[in-house]
């Protein structure tokens, strides 16, 4: 259903939310560890039905979720604006009351976590969404999980599905949560409750890419069978055709539709680069494949 929706869709911005709507999950849903945590792929279908003629109102007037998502000009981090686009859907559906993002977890003078999204249900409950979106480098396949590097170095796979796992998805268990929750429901609800009083449900939402050294390598059990998927490349290996654009910024966010010219978005010089195989249609020009690209000298092919 996707793949026909983004079809219909122009924006940037609402193909964007739709991507982050019914894209694959990045990781394997089905796994023990998530303990039904993790939104798979049948809530995702279910929730870009749900959403479909939303979003195609959306398309023809986009003020609303441009001025949520911010200015595409200015250097934001692409996980602040996946959770902005993540909070305009969710917190639009029918059985939530109130939502926020960002909200910090703190006992005493140190921050224990952080609540991506958090929402009030009209029944009372409390839902929370831990929310990420990573592209990651499969750069030696035979270590799995540990061999996944994100564009920097520091960002490995291994490292962020424990933290999504073991202790981000269950920050609202805790007291200290908890606690944070109740002071969000007095001040923006006006609802006065104790930690003990709240139902609590946790989430997460993990969208991305993870990019191959061939379209036959071995992947990480972790990760869902239907992830979103590319290759990777050095530099020093020229790409076969003039078809390849450098996608920036929030370009990176699902399938690109849109000129062939660059916008002049900010690239990290430091960073990989995206590159979108692109084919004219309609008299546009879509996305067929996507590549990173990474300096045949960059410290990040060493880094593991």
């Amino acid at each position: 259903m996707l793949k026909d929706l983004l079809a219909r869709l122009t924006h940037p911005d609402v193909r964007a939310l739709a991507w982050a709507m019914g894209s694959p999950a990045l990781f394997d849903a089905t796994q023990p560890v998530w303990q039904g945590r993790l939104r798979d792929d049948a809530w995702s279908s279910r929730e870009l039905a749900r959403c479909a003629d939303w979003l195609l109102e959306l398309d023809r007037a986009p003020q609303q979720l441009h001025e949520a998502a911010g200015d595409p000009t200015v250097n934001t981090p692409l996980g602040h604006v996946f959770e902005k686009l993540v909070l305009f859907w969710q917190s639009r559906r029918p059985d939530v009351r109130a939502a926020t993002r960002g909200l910090v977890v703190r006992h005493g003078r140190r921050t224990v976590g952080e609540f991506d999204v958090v929402m009030l249900r009209h029944d009372g409950v409390i839902e929370t969404l831990e929310v990420t979106v990573k592209y990651y480098l499969n750069l030696k396949p035979a270590l799995g999980i540990a061999g996944c590097i994100g564009p920097r170095a520091f960002d490995k796979m291994g490292e962020k599905f424990e933290k999504m796992t073991a202790r981000q998805t269950t920050l609202g268990d805790g007291e200290f949560g908890r606690t944070t929750i109740c002071g969000w429901l007095e001040s923006a609800c006006g609802e006065i409750r104790t930690p003990d009083e709240l139902i609590v449900e946790n989430h997460a939402l993990a969208r991305g890419y993870i990019f191959h050294p061939s379209t036959d390598a071995e992947f990480a059990k972790e990760l869902s069978p239907n992830h979103g998927r590319g290759l990777w490349q050095t530099d020093e290996i020229a790409f076969p055709d003039p078809f390849w654009r450098n996608l920036a910024g929030r370009e990176w966010l699902g399938p690109y539709l849109g000129p062939r010219e660059e916008r002049g978005w900010p690239n990290d010089p430091a960073m990989p680069r995206m590159y979108a195989h692109l084919r004219e249609r309609n008299g546009a020009w879509a996305e067929t494949e996507r590549r990173f690209v990474v300096r045949a000298d960059a410290g990040l092919l060493k880094a593991l």
